[in-house]
């Protein structure tokens, strides 16, 4: 029942019916997965899922260094999506969601006996970006930036111990400490940023085919916007970035931290 609480919304407030995807992709491992079609997020149609899909993401064995042979396999990707609050905006019925469970898939882990898959990690942290920029521009323009994180997992699948492991994977997890997003409605001015850290890695080897997908379940509380509600996050940079306008032979521009509290 509460995950048709975000859907009422979002058809309250602008009609729609589709699957909602990210605006923008960033990444700080190129290499493992590219902003460039390496990295995907979009939530389902019923607001119960949001998937994350990282179509060059394996694991592999890591590589030798000072003549050392290779003791381990890992694989790392760090990078932000981009949403806006308008796709999450609220109408007459507003909602809030947290992060309850946590799924890893690959269509084909291949581990040899000892390899120990020990190690798997879904993290994903909310950053809100809030400008204060208006039409006529008045100046100074400046963002607020509210965080938390939502999950922070850490878990041992524990294949691949005492015997090989060869074919499709998948590992779910609880998240015991959920933590509910603020209350949306609909502000075009409110940028929503997921920075996913997933990681994986064994004891001694092993190898996956390309392409992970990590899935986080959702759920859902009806909530009522009040203007403790924008109060929100673990972390919380009034003026996080700021501009000011700059005449002719005057320097004037600004972009700094201005409070951290």
């Amino acid at each position: 029942m509460r995950a048709t609480l975000l859907l009422a919304a979002l058809s309250a407030a602008s009609g729609v019916s589709a699957a909602v995807n990210a605006a923008a992709v960033r990444s700080q491992t190129p290499y493992s997965c590219n902003a460039v079609g390496g990295v995907g997020a979009t939530f389902e149609q019923d607001m119960s899922v949001m998937h994350s899909k990282f179509p060059d993401l394996h694991l592999y064995v890591d590589t030798p260094s000072h003549g050392f042979p290779p003791s381990y396999s890992i694989m790392h990707c760090l990078a932000t999506v981009e949403f806006s609050e308008p796709d999450f905006g609220a109408g007459n019925r507003q909602a809030r969601f947290a992060i309850s469970n946590v799924t890893w898939s690959n269509n084909n882990l291949t581990l040899e006996k000892g390899d120990n898959f020990k190690t798997l990690r879904g993290k994903v942290d909310l950053n809100i970006e809030v400008s204060n920029l208006t039409s006529p521009v008045h100046y100074p323009i400046g963002k607020d930036r509210y965080s938390s994180n939502l999950v922070n997992l850490e878990v041992n699948p524990a294949v691949g111990v005492d015997e090989p492991y060869d074919g499709k994977f998948e590992f779910t997890a609880k998240n015991p400490n959920p933590t509910f997003t603020p209350c949306f409605l609909g502000r075009s001015s409110h940028v929503l940023k997921f920075d996913f850290d997933i990681y994986a890695q064994t004891v001694d080897g092993g190898v996956s085919s390309a392409g992970w997908n990590v899935d986080f379940g959702l759920i859902y509380e009806e909530c009522h916007w009040t203007p403790e509600s924008d109060n929100w996050g673990q972390t919380k940079i009034k003026d996080w970035e700021s501009c000011t306008y700059r005449d002719t032979n005057q320097t004037a521009v600004k972009r700094k931290l201005r409070g951290l509290y």
